[in-house]
């Protein structure tokens, strides 16, 4: 598809999002050829199930499909006949065109794919990494966090001794997250 066209929002019931893009893919998308582009933005996030932290992936509109395509009245007739769909967004009697700063941020979030990723913060006791300067490839665990003066203590094993050295936060990497490989359905 190339980048003409706007972006316009389909609701339907929630859960039932990739079902309607599954069905727009096949009505419109064949051989090599977008007409209709789908968006439908999900988050990672950390859910507790007793005493674990598990990833989910979660819709960050549940119930909405963002679509992109040159609006016609034949596209229009066969979208709002699609199962599943509940009914487009509209302005007055026609579809309501995604403003382009608002579909500027989610595509920038998304990162032309459809999952945000996932956001770490530092915390005491977690794995770091050093990524600059004379100490760079160390290991090491935070011992204090100064967020507003940017510094962290870390806790380094150098030639056999634990030392504390200060540090900016802008040289090191957070390491202790675990990978992203795991996921569960989204839900």
């Amino acid at each position: 598809m190339n980048d003409e066209g706007k972006w316009y929002v389909i609701y339907t019931k929630t859960g039932d999002e990739m079902k309607v893009k599954r069905f727009i893919d096949l009505l419109f998308n064949n051989f090599n050829k977008k007409v209709v582009k789908t968006l439908i933005p999900k988050r990672i996030i950390m859910e507790r199930k007793g005493k674990q932290r598990i990833k989910k992936i979660k819709y960050l509109f549940p119930g909405y499909v963002f679509i992109k395509t040159g609006m016609c009245y034949d596209i229009y007739y066969k979208i709002t006949k699609l199962p599943y769909l509940i009914k487009f967004l509209k302005d007055e009697s026609e579809p309501a065109e995604v403003k382009e700063d608002e579909i500027r941020i989610i595509l920038a979030l998304t990162n032309d794919s459809d999952l945000i990723g996932f956001s770490t913060g530092i915390k005491i006791g977690g794995r770091i990494k050093i990524i600059d300067g004379p100490l760079k490839g160390y290991e090491g665990l935070i011992e204090k966090i100064d967020k507003r003066k940017g510094r962290v203590k870390v806790r380094l094993n150098v030639s056999g001794n634990a030392n504390l050295v200060d540090l900016g936060l802008h040289i090191i990497e957070d390491i202790s997250s675990e990978n992203v490989d795991s996921l569960s359905d989204v839900s």
